[in-house]
């Protein structure tokens, strides 16, 4: 229950001018309410139910689906769907057969390409490792224009002696060995020969080429050692009164 309010303070308060809103207050404050008295609830005006539709043989309802009064979907109707899921549904142009037979033909079309430019390029390599390819590599060289030399591999190749002395007046003989390491042919190189001085700087040079020492052939067999001579004439000028050494060096020119 409610405390007592004086009747005078009441009847004061509510005859006052409605200026403030929490005055402007009509009704009656009634001693007796009870506090659990509350608003009704509001009235909810919802729409009329249309009767389900029904069957004229059995004249029962008919089922309805989901909400009342509509007619539910068929099983077998075209369910529309959205355009991003029918593009991932449909079937990739690289996944169709004939697609797939013409990328495995170029591929291996490029593959085959690929090979025969690498046979052109180290159609030497191949000829001295392989010597039964050399009909290929020549037919192929037939149709690129090209020619198959022994192998020019320098690494393989090593000085094993070689002598430098005076026969007479200023004849000079050069002797030397050269020694294929590698079990394939390579190429016969050409021997640089520079006289030095006493301070072993060098005051003549003369590259000598395998024609010009006695080679027979231009290739070195594998594993093998090739021994020649050579005369040489030394002009009697003031560089050969110097002459107190001499270097040897095989390169390909």
């Amino acid at each position: 229950m409610r405390p007592a309010i004086d009747t005078a303070l009441e009847d004061d308060w509510r005859d006052g001018p409605p200026t403030d809103p929490q005055t402007a207050i009509d009704t009656p404050y009634d001693a007796d309410a009870d506090d659990t008295d509350t608003l009704p609830p509001p009235e909810l005006d919802f729409p009329p139910v249309p009767e389900p539709a029904r069957d004229t043989a059995t004249d029962e309802p008919r089922s309805t689906g989901v909400g009342a009064g509509t007619d539910a979907p068929r099983a077998d109707a075209a369910v529309p769907r959205p355009s991003f899921l029918q593009d991932e549904q449909a079937p990739s142009i690289w996944r169709r057969p004939m697609v797939r037979l013409a990328l495995v033909i170029t591929l291996v079309v490029l593959l085959a390409l690929l090979g025969v430019q690498l046979l052109v390029k180290e159609r030497d390599r191949v000829a001295a490792a392989q010597p039964g390819m050399r009909p290929v590599l020549e037919a192929l060289c037939t149709v690129a224009g090209c020619s198959i030399a022994p192998l020019r591999q320098i690494e393989s190749i090593v000085i094993d002696s070689s002598s430098f002395s005076r026969v007479r007046g200023d004849d000079y003989r050069l002797g030397f060995s050269l020694k294929n390491t590698a079990p394939i042919d390579v190429a016969m190189p050409a021997v640089e020969l520079s006289l030095t001085d006493p301070q072993d700087q060098p005051v003549i040079r003369r590259v000598i080429l395998p024609a010009e020492f006695g080679a027979r052939s231009d290739a070195l067999a594998g594993e093998s050692v090739w021994t020649g001579s050579l005369a040489l004439t030394v002009q009697a000028d003031a560089s050969a009164q110097r002459v107190a050494g001499y270097r040897l060096l095989a390169f390909y020119p």
